[in-house]
């Protein structure tokens, strides 16, 4: 419409005024990492250095192209390299934009690194600073793996999009690590590494959902009124590409916006998942803990990385925007503009004895394997916060207390994270 060209005319005419430009600039090399050269950008400069136990200092390098190098195709590399390993790390992606109306994408990818247990990179896309805090320290559950993966995502009618792909992956630690070839069977050979083929389809809804577009990605906003569901079935295949193991598992996902009202704005996360196969406790699901001061909306902020393991589970999260219902109304606080939050963390899960049965003790060369920590069932792990964000317009700063399974050993029982971001 010619109100609609009239927005995108004044929204271009801004984005060309210098200092709305170099903000601009500013903001996205400090929230997303990259810096603008044109063609490309270069980046992440966060893991441009890290120092953890395995590597020593790690060093990497990265680009990726942008809308005016092509307006079809994103191409990615990042190259690292340890100096106590002595090993190189490679990171090769492109994607192809098949249609921009009915967002449609194809993705290939490999990747050859180090990581550790209970970080899902995928779920964390969106944190890039917590994401280059797990490379620093010391690893715990640390791992080498080789990635393939193709995937195609296809919105099929407007809220409703369609995912399917395919990921095979190895398995090579760095840590004591050992299980049986059955369970229980102490006799049996214990193994250590292993490889995993799978192919994974999701279902999305997400009816109203907002988009912004820019050049080449695509950035949501949520949904306003309906929830986000989110449905995801993933099968293994022993004997493809020389892997492993047959295994199903299912994950339903919810997120709502929920109004409240003078207390302002919440967000509900709801999640369930189920592994129906008896597997190495690296396959089965590892929750996000977090190890860095920085926040994660996604994380466990006092759970350790690979605390706990389960096979199957549910969670609920909860954030709730209280905005100015309180500091607003205290004197000379209010001119600062704070707002103040609150979180909740709750995780209920368990780990069937089968799966128990099949960890070893003994790693495969007779040392000791190291502990694999699980729920006790029907006990939830929890954790509560509270916090205030725009602080300078951009930071936020939390409080967390951790309330259950406080006599693990070294268990946090409070922590302080910080993070950066825009929030209107």
């Amino acid at each position: 419409s010619d109100t609609e060209k009239s927005v995108y005319k004044m929204i271009d005419t801004l984005r060309n005024i210098p200092i709305v430009k170099t903000y601009t600039d500013i903001f996205k090399v400090l929230l997303d990492g990259y810096y603008n050269l044109g063609k490309v950008e270069v980046g992440p400069y966060l893991g441009l250095m890290a120092w953890n136990r395995i590597e020593g200092v790690r060093i990497q390098g990265g680009l990726k192209t942008t809308y005016k190098f092509s307006k079809k195709w994103i191409y990615h590399a990042q190259l690292a390299y340890g100096f106590d390993d002595e090993r190189f790390k490679y990171y090769l992606s492109a994607q192809r934009i098949l249609s921009k109306h009915r967002w449609t994408t194809l993705s290939l990818r490999y990747r050859s690194d180090l990581t550790r247990l209970g970080i899902d990179e995928e779920s964390l896309a969106d944190n890039p600073i917590f994401l280059a805090a797990t490379k620093w320290g010391n690893f715990r559950r640390g791992y080498y793996f080789d990635e393939y993966y193709l995937g195609m995502q296809r919105e099929l009618f407007k809220g409703y999009s369609q995912k399917i792909s395919f990921r095979h992956w190895t398995f090579d630690p760095t840590f004591n690590f050992g299980y049986l070839p059955q369970p229980g069977d102490v006799s049996g050979t214990v193994l250590e590494n292993f490889q995993s083929s799978e192919i994974s389809v999701e279902s999305r809804y997400a009816r109203d959902e907002l988009f912004i577009q820019n050049d080449n990605e695509r950035i949501s906003l949520g949904t306003n009124k309906w929830p986000v569901i989110t449905l995801k079935y993933t099968h293994g295949f022993s004997g493809v590409f020389n892997s492993d193991f047959d295994y199903d598992r299912l994950r339903l996902n919810i997120k709502k916006r929920i109004k409240t009202g003078p207390l302002g704005v919440g967000n509900l996360t709801f999640t369930g998942e189920y592994v129906f196969n008896t597997l190495p406790y690296p396959l089965l699901t590892l929750h996000l803990g977090n190890q860095s001061p920085f926040y994660s909306s996604v994380t466990y902020n006092l759970m350790d990385f690979g605390e706990f393991v389960s096979d199957h589970y549910f969670s609920l999260q909860y954030r709730q925007y209280l905005e100015g219902f309180l500091l607003n109304r205290v004197p000379l606080l209010n001119k600062l503009k704070w707002r103040l939050l609150a979180t909740t963390n709750v995780i209920v899960g368990g780990m069937r004895q089968s799966n128990r049965d099949l960890i070893s003790l003994l790693t495969p060369t007779g040392e000791t394997a190291s502990q694999v920590g699980y729920f006790n069932e029907g006990k939830p792990y929890m954790e509560v916060g509270y916090g205030i964000e725009n602080i300078f317009k951009i930071f936020r700063v939390d409080f967390i207390h951790r309330l259950s399974y406080l006599d693990k050993p070294d268990a946090r029982k409070f922590g302080v994270f910080f993070t950066a971001q825009l929030q209107l």
